[in-house]
């Protein structure tokens, strides 16, 4: 399998985000600020960075306000522009800027594989990375970039993926590796008499065209279409994080987490935020 050029991706993000109610009664999941950026902005400036240009967004109907962050806005920007706030106005164009964005709504069959399934006619017979709009990643060299470079060095599907303390095993789907790094076990959620690999796989693939499945109803599981691909004799590998680490957001105690992290990696935060965090944990 030759390696082809990746300039695409696909973010799911047509989840109802049950685990941060009330708040996404009113608010996509991925719209949560961290700071004072959405959760899914620092996702697409990953991709961005490591040279996506095209960006397919499979959401929903209620999920509107996520395009909007990505469109443009002129009153808000003519407000700035009016008033000399250069640095905001250039931070509410930035989103915009980052790619060139489409979307589209999930249908078919339950699964966190409906959405590559959905988005597959808009991707031609070309590679594209898929990432979950609730996984982050921060890293020296953006993982997106890292991903691709294991894809010119080992064509096949790229999986994500993180070594964890291996009490946290159960939590994840499990992989086992040859030296090589190719995959050669996927166990999703094993019993943790079960566990022998702390290396866990999260929400960021490079996926070749031929391994979305077509949807024939019941639930609709990426893994299980990556484990199809690997039993057909495809090669899948597995692209640990280099130089940083993968954040998820997709609870409030992980969330908390990556918000003080990327607060501490802020040079205008990071003094103010230490203190702080140093003055709450006194009072335990």
């Amino acid at each position: 399998m030759a390696a082809s050029r990746i300039t695409k991706a696909v973010i799911a993000a047509a989840g109802s985000g049950t685990r941060f109610l009330p708040a996404t009664k009113a608010i996509p999941k991925e719209m949560i600020p961290l700071i004072d950026r959405p959760i899914i902005q620092y996702l697409v400036e990953e991709l961005a960075a490591s040279g996506i240009e095209d960006v397919v967004f499979v959401s929903r109907w209620d999920k509107k306000v996520l395009e909007d962050h990505f469109d443009q806005h002129p009153t808000l920007e003519d407000s700035l522009a009016a008033s000399g706030k250069e640095r905001h106005l250039e931070e509410i164009r930035r989103p915009g800027e980052l790619a060139n964005v489409a979307y589209i709504r999930q249908r078919g069959p339950y699964g966190n594989g409906t959405p590559a399934l959905n988005a597959a006619p808009l991707l031609g017979d070309q590679p594209f990375v898929y990432a979950f709009g609730d996984d982050l990643v921060s890293s020296e060299v953006p993982f997106t970039r890292q991903l691709i470079e294991q894809y010119r060095k080992t064509p096949g599907v790229i999986l994500g993926a993180q070594e964890v303390p291996t009490s946290e095993v159960s939590n994840y789907g499990m992989i086992e590796v040859d030296d090589g790094m190719r995959v050669t076990k996927i166990v999703e959620k094993p019993a943790p008499a079960a566990v022998t690999s702390n290396l866990v796989g999260f929400g960021r693939y490079i996926l070749p065209p031929e391994v979305p499945p077509t949807g024939k109803g019941g639930e609709l599981w990426l893994m299980d279409a990556i484990e199809a691909y690997m039993h057909r004799g495809g090669a899948v590998y597995a692209c640990p994080v280099r130089g940083g680490r993968w954040l998820t957001t997709g609870d409030p105690v992980n969330y908390l987490e990556a918000l003080f992290h990327y607060g501490l990696a802020r040079d205008d935060l990071k003094d103010d935020l230490a203190r702080m965090i140093k003055r709450l944990a006194a009072g335990l």
